[in-house]
């Protein structure tokens, strides 16, 4: 090999050994840096803090789950969760959790709790309610304490409202179990007891202790008390001695015992005295102080008055007592003939002899047609009573007593007219306007009657029921309805007011009138005419307001000027301010004191409509037609009568049906 080899030689191995060695380096390099991480971030230590020092003395760590191993107060092992018990001496041991943020932290306190002591405390005897103190703090109420404490000095107290307190003064030890006992005394009282009356026995829990006054020496407690007396009602109480209460005074003021007497008294609802003095006796029964005596008098008109002694015992009094009538004789007699009611007893007819008891009598006389009479009289036990009654007949009293004009309950003003007289109705030929229907007929009226002084109202319709009408509830007139409801309106009203009823019903249908009764009905066509063309006058009349064809002024509402337009005919020159129907009364009235028997509404009456003549020269009594037939008469004008026919009094139509310009007045017979 020359010497050029050889130097190439040499250098080949010197750069084979720095290669070698550059290669070591970074392998040593690569293995510390592994090392390094693995340290750090696989492998870890957490150091165990214990507190408090006295268990870090004794200290023992244990792995419990997991891997890894404790040198000292460290745990050492890869980074995963572990879990471990620390325990010392006197302390209770704790089981932890080491995870990944502990492995982190690398640290862990941990406090230790000391195995605290147990103290079970009773009392002698046994008691539920008594009050535990530690170190003077209540921590218990009940017949047991039972508390787990530290170590430590205390102080033990038991106290009971009837006993002397009881303290103990201990040193407990850790973990120490203690049983402890404290008997307690009861406390000394004492009862010192007075009474009105003085020496009343005195019970003490149901024994007998003595008669007051006393002093009774007890144990705490509560104590029964009852203090008694022969006639007195006795007394009872409950008595507590105790801690804050040991000296008790008591005076008992008693009261007399009370009896109940039973009354029996006959007859019944007599004056009853006691000792002379009037007494009221609720449900016949009198309460009075026993061992008291009485005299007790009871006292009735009609009856002797009878007395009586008694004593009030403690139970089962009884007083009885019953009176012996007293009779007196009555003699009874009547002009006419009469039926005797005496007290609502019936006696038969007048004349009679009576015996009836001496006390105040109502005695009733009545016969048909007459107004019962009634008297007042007390028969004398020792003379006869003479009773001679005169019975005035219906009609006279009525006529007598029955007031001009009323006010009833509908709200309708009533006037009577009671003179007798005699009407015309209808017309003569020749009349002008005159229709063949008004025929010439004399009528007498013969009974006494009431008018309405208004036609019925809407209003006052609807306290019976709803019209229906446009005028629904308002002081116009109703119009609208049928005969029948006007009809059935009266019954309703004769019903209220206890008058008869005139319409007949029967299942609802309509089967005639009853021309004697005296309840409210509408007027009949004779009363109606009337009213209208003679009452208050001289003589009978035409029209309404008299005989003369210009309306006077405010005569009524019929079709004037200001109903042009709404009607076919008016008035000219006429003016009633009323273009179509208006309120009742709103114009004068007429002869007779009546409102709107000219225009307004028509008005249904009583009679039924018939064509049939009269006979010549008959004169008929206005009676109440019985007959039941559907057309029914109609009289009077309208706020749309203009003609001379329609506005005189002996017009008459008949309908049996409602119009919208037709409605009703009422009346009825005063007897």
């Amino acid at each position: 090999m020359n010497e050029v080899e050889q130097i190439l030689n040499r250098a080949q191995r010197r750069h084979r050994r720095r290669l070698l060695l550059v290669s070591v380096t970074i392998a040593a390099l690569i293995g510390l840096a592994a090392m390094a991480y693995l340290s750090t971030v696989i492998f870890g230590r957490v150091n165990i803090a214990v507190v408090p020092t006295e268990a870090a003395d004794n200290v023992r760590i244990e792995i419990i789950d997991g891997r890894g191993f404790v040198t000292g107060v460290s745990i050492w092992g890869l980074k995963r969760d572990l879990r471990i018990r620390v325990s010392a001496s006197g302390y209770e041991s704790e089981e932890i959790s080491i995870t990944q943020a502990t492995w982190e932290r690398a640290k862990l306190d941990v406090i230790m709790r000391e195995i605290l002591a147990r103290l079970q405390a009773t009392v002698v005897p046994g008691l539920q309610d008594v009050q535990w103190y530690l170190n003077d703090t209540l921590v218990r109420e009940g017949d047991t304490l039972n508390i787990r404490l530290n170590s430590g000095d205390y102080s033990i107290t038991a106290k009971h409202p009837y006993y002397v307190s009881q303290t103990r003064q201990l040193n407990i030890t850790r973990g120490e179990k203690r049983d402890l006992e404290l008997r307690l005394k009861p406390i000394d009282g004492e009862i010192f007891v007075t009474s009105e009356p003085n020496g009343a026995e005195v019970a003490l829990d149901s024994g007998l202790a003595g008669r007051t006054p006393i002093n009774l020496e007890v144990k705490g407690g509560i104590h029964g008390l009852t203090v008694s007396s022969d006639g007195y009602d006795p007394q009872t109480e409950s008595i507590t001695i105790d801690t804050s209460s040991s000296m008790i005074k008591r005076h008992y003021e008693l009261t007399r015992s009370i009896g109940t007497i039973t009354l029996n008294l006959s007859p019944a609802g007599g004056t009853v005295k006691l000792d002379g003095k009037v007494v009221t006796v609720p449900n016949n029964k009198l309460r009075l102080p026993v061992r008291t005596s009485h005299t007790l008098q009871y006292a009735k008109k009609g009856f002797n008055t009878e007395s009586v002694d008694f004593t009030v015992a403690e139970k089962d009094n009884a007083v009885s007592v019953r009176l012996t009538p007293i009779y007196g004789l009555v003699t009874i007699h009547s002009e006419p003939k009469a039926n005797i009611e005496i007290n609502g007893t019936g006696y038969g007819e007048t004349p009679q002899r009576l015996k009836i008891l001496a006390v105040p009598q109502k005695i009733t006389l009545s016969a048909p047609g007459h107004r019962p009479q009634s008297r007042t009289v007390v028969p004398d036990e020792d003379s006869t009573t003479d009773l001679f009654v005169t019975l005035q007949t219906e009609k006279d009293y009525r006529m007598k007593n029955a007031p001009a004009q009323y006010l009833n309950s509908a709200g309708i003003e009533m006037k009577l007219f009671k003179n007798t007289d005699w009407v015309t109705l209808g017309s003569p030929r020749g009349e002008v306007g005159r229709r063949a229907n008004e025929f010439i007929r004399q009528v007498r009226l013969s009974r006494p009657f009431y008018a309405g002084v208004r036609e019925v109202t809407a209003k006052q319709f609807e306290q019976f029921k709803s019209s229906g009408q446009t005028n629904s509830g308002s002081n116009h007139p109703v119009v609208g309805i049928e005969w029948i409801s006007a009809a059935s309106f009266c019954n309703w009203l004769s019903r209220k007011e206890g008058f008869a009823p005139v319409y007949l019903f029967s299942g609802g249908q309509f089967v005639g009138s009853d021309p004697s009764a005296d309840g409210y009905r509408m007027l009949t066509e004779a009363e109606w005419e009337w009213l209208a063309r003679k009452a208050g006058r001289a003589q009978q009349t035409m029209f309404p307001w008299g005989d003369g064809k210009t309306i006077p002024r405010n005569s009524g509402n019929i079709a004037d000027e200001s109903a042009k337009g709404r009607v076919e005919q008016y008035v000219a020159n006429y003016r009633d301010g009323a273009p179509n129907v208006a309120e009742t009364g709103r114009f004068a009235t007429n002869p007779a004191g009546l409102h709107d028997l000219a225009g307004n509404v028509k008005e249904w009456v009583h009679d039924i409509y018939e064509m049939r003549p009269p006979r010549q020269n008959e004169v008929k009594d206005d009676t109440l037609d019985r007959r039941d037939l559907p057309r029914r008469t109609i009289k009077g004008s309208s706020w749309k009568s203009a003609t001379v026919t329609e506005l005189r009094a002996a017009w008459r139509d008949g309908s049996d049906g409602a119009r919208d310009d037709l409605g009703f007045r009422i009346g009825r017979y005063l007897y």
